[in-house]
């Protein structure tokens, strides 16, 4: 009797033991990881944003430790936001490219693969009407600005190109005045994405800047127009284009810098080329035709 006792203890051992075992728990819920915040981006309702700039935003905390990655988006449109970027593995982007004077929306978003992504703020903000352009040619960088829906350069051309001349052949005058063209030499002057202003365009500049429309279609070298947008155009005249007075070169002899400047336009009437006309202390801009002849005069530009 007592063996029976013994075995029967023996053989219930490992029955014992497998109660004890418990089944294996299932995982926790996926959670979705925290949302993101901008610690480097445009202010909300922000005015005179510059057209590139860096983004950054905090790391989301994801409690799965699962790998988070980042979407931004950013577009004009504030119920459909474009995506620019997406799967990001770091904090940061850098936004460049962006348009003058114009109202943009931008947020950006965490997702770990499993949940639905979790969005930061949206920030709205407008850039600047100013920015710059550099001229890959030679490096040279111009100031642009937004003005009548056109944006303009806030400097004269200075590429050396065939028959263009320097003020007095001294090229120092370049950065000040920019360079003087022959007609024949102004479209190989241009860099790409850029072109001469036509009569109309530079009729939408003056009309910005208030001229009265019946002084819009006066033609004459010395025939007075508008009331002081000849003033606002020059050098600190409040348009923010500062044309400067940069004279004109004719038979080889250059004259009249810091008295007047003439500017090509790409229009014409008949054989004869439309020009543009500033005189110091006068406050009128001319508006007048000739022949293109041997002058050399400036070249503003207007973005495409």
């Amino acid at each position: 009797m007592k063996n029976y006792f013994v075995l029967a203890a023996v053989f219930m051992l490992p029955l014992m033991s497998c109660k004890k075992d418990k089944p294996t728990e299932p995982d926790p819920e996926n959670t979705a990881p925290s949302v993101p915040a901008f610690i480097e981006a445009p202010d909300d309702g922000e005015v005179g944003t510059e057209t590139s700039f860096e983004v950054t935003w905090s790391t989301s905390i994801d409690a799965d430790n699962d790998p988070v990655k980042y979407n931004l988006y950013l577009g004009t449109n504030a119920d459909d936001i474009v995506g620019v970027a997406a799967a990001l593995t770091v904090t940061n982007y850098t936004v460049s490219g962006l348009s003058l004077g114009t109202t943009y929306f931008l947020k950006v978003e965490a997702y770990d693969g499993v949940n639905t992504a979790v969005a930061s703020e949206v920030r709205e903000f407008t850039t600047s009407n100013t920015g710059s352009f550099t001229d890959s040619r030679d490096g040279t960088v111009y100031g642009t600005e937004l003005i009548g829906g056109q944006i303009w350069m806030k400097e004269n051309l200075q590429y050396n190109s065939g028959s263009s001349y320097s003020y007095d052949d001294n090229a120092a005058n370049d950065d000040s005045y920019g360079r003087l063209y022959e007609w024949s030499s102004v479209s190989g002057a241009i860099p790409d994405g850029w072109h001469l202003p036509t009569d109309d365009e530079w009729k939408t500049l003056e009309t910005t800047l208030g001229m009265p429309t019946g002084d819009l279609n006066i033609n004459g070298y010395s025939l007075p127009r508008g009331t002081d947008q000849g003033t606002k155009l020059k050098e600190g005249g409040g348009s923010g284009l500062d044309f400067p007075l940069a004279g004109f070169r004719s038979g080889g002899t250059y004259s009249a810098k810091d008295n007047r400047t003439y500017l090509w336009v790409n229009s014409t009437e008949g054989s004869n080329i439309f020009r543009r006309r500033l005189v110091t202390a006068d406050p009128s801009v001319y508006r007048f035709t000739n022949p293109a002849g041997d002058f050399a005069i400036s070249i503003r530009l207007v973005k495409d």
